[in-house]
């Protein structure tokens, strides 16, 4: 008997903590009246009984409306499910909308504080009971709703609000409520404002950014579809901004975007643009494009140091046989062979199907060396052209291996240097390898 009081007692307790969440009546009464009915509908909640919890959120509400915000939440979440299962176009399912609608309003009225912490969520309900109804007052309003999200709890907002405010921005625009290019500007720099809070927030938490960056990829998309920006746009209003403040990196990743689309990135504006977007946030695709860029205007250092920062961030071994051959072509116009042939052994080592292509860049380069010859051995000098044959070789290039050949030393060269076919003969300068002598076809 002393257990099973002590079990009761703890009943008890535990029972009263979880009444003590409620605002019940003082009145003892209407409270044992209010606890019942607020029993009967959780038990019938909990068992997903939902049409039968209906009447009972009535009568809560009409009775009990400051009882706890959980009546709110959960009654929503009924008529929620009931507008989810209703067939589309139908009453009901405009009835369960509307519904749901109306408890966060009442619940705001009674519960202030619980505004900011949910508006986010009955924004982003409304958009999808309304977003595909054409008329202006229900655009209108999901559209005031996600802003009043926004100006209620700022960047804490839902990772994806930005992501269906743009959404709605281009469907007010389709249907004409009014939205001038500042208003459909602003929706799109309140969304990418919040994406890019949430992308940082997610990286410092070491968390996977993709959802964050697919939805900050729409919202760039939808800004396109809007058809607001071209180069005139980016000039006239962009870049005097970048250029008053050109460590920016919103406004030159603005630049950078927009610019891009439009097709307008030969302007030295864009490439300081895009060195501030990679500097802030590197990337293979930008760092690459840079390499491109600087290695057209001939600033070959600037260029290889970009391909070989876009290489060193990525695991993807074609775009990175990609940089290296770029690096080995920037170094081979710039006179730099050794480093040429480094690169492009690298290139061939990281990416085979560009091995072809590699070797054949070496043996030309080796073909055109006339530099290393030193003049002293007709078999030392043209051994080079052994070299260059051995990389068409590994090319699988015929005709170039032709050409090298007919380039070896002659028997007669071979014979007067007192050499035999078949030994080692060291090849110096840049070229750096060891060849086994061979003779010139007759």
């Amino acid at each position: 008997m002393r257990l099973k009081g002590l079990l009761l007692v703890a009943l008890m307790a535990i029972c009263t903590s979880a009444l003590g969440q409620f605002n019940w009546p003082e009145d003892p009464s209407e409270r044992s009246a209010a606890q019942t009915l607020w029993t009967l509908f959780d038990d019938e909640y909990k068992q997903g009984n939902y049409e039968a919890t209906k009447p009972r959120i009535e009568e809560l509400l009409t009775k009990y409306p400051k009882l706890s915000p959980s009546l709110y939440i959960n009654s929503t979440k009924v008529w929620k499910e009931e507008w989810r299962g209703a067939p589309d176009k139908s009453p009901e399912k405009a009835a369960a909308a509307q519904k749901v609608m109306d408890l966060y309003k009442a619940r705001y009225e009674n519960f202030p504080e619980d505004k900011k912490k949910s508006i986010d969520r009955y924004a982003i309900d409304a958009f999808f009971f309304y977003y595909k109804d054409k008329t202006k007052e229900k655009t209108q309003m999901v559209l005031d709703l996600i802003k009043e999200a926004y100006e209620v709890k700022g960047d804490n907002c839902n990772f994806s609000l930005g992501r269906y405010y743009m959404q709605m921005a281009v469907l007010g625009v389709a249907r004409k409520i009014g939205l001038s290019d500042d208003d459909q500007l602003d929706i799109y720099e309140r969304s990418t404002q919040h994406i890019d809070f949430q992308i940082a927030k997610a990286k410092s938490a070491s968390k996977d950014t993709k959802r964050y960056n697919d939805i900050k990829k729409f919202v760039d998309e939808k800004l396109a579809d809007l058809k607001l920006i071209d180069c005139d746009f980016v000039v006239n209003k962009l870049v005097p901004e970048f250029n008053a403040d050109p460590t920016n990196y919103e406004i030159a990743n603005k630049i950078f975007v927009f610019a891009f689309d439009g097709g307008c990135t030969d302007s030295e504006w864009f490439t300081k643009a895009a060195q501030v977007v990679f500097d802030s946030n590197p990337n293979y695709g930008v760092g690459y494009m840079l390499g491109v860029k600087f290695g057209a205007n001939k600033e070959f250092d600037k260029s290889k140091e970009y391909f070989v920062r876009a290489a060193e961030l990525t695991d993807d071994n074609t775009d990175k046989g990609k940089a290296y051959k770029q690096i080995a072509s920037t170094e081979r116009i710039n006179g730099n062979k050794t480093a040429a042939k480094e690169f492009a052994i690298k290139t061939a080592e990281i990416d085979p199907t560009l091995a072809p292509e590699m070797y054949v860049m070496i043996g030309d380069m080796i073909m055109g060396s006339s530099e290393c010859d030193k003049q002293v051995s007709q078999v030392d000098d043209r051994a080079r052209f052994i070299a260059a044959f051995d990389y068409y070789a590994k090319a699988g290039n015929s005709p170039k291996m032709n050409s090298a050949r007919a380039q070896f030393p002659t028997i007669s060269d071979i014979f007067t240097a007192n050499r035999e076919e078949g030994e080692s003969v060291r090849v110096g300068c840049w070229i750096n390898t060891t060849v086994k002598l061979q003779k010139r076809p007759n």
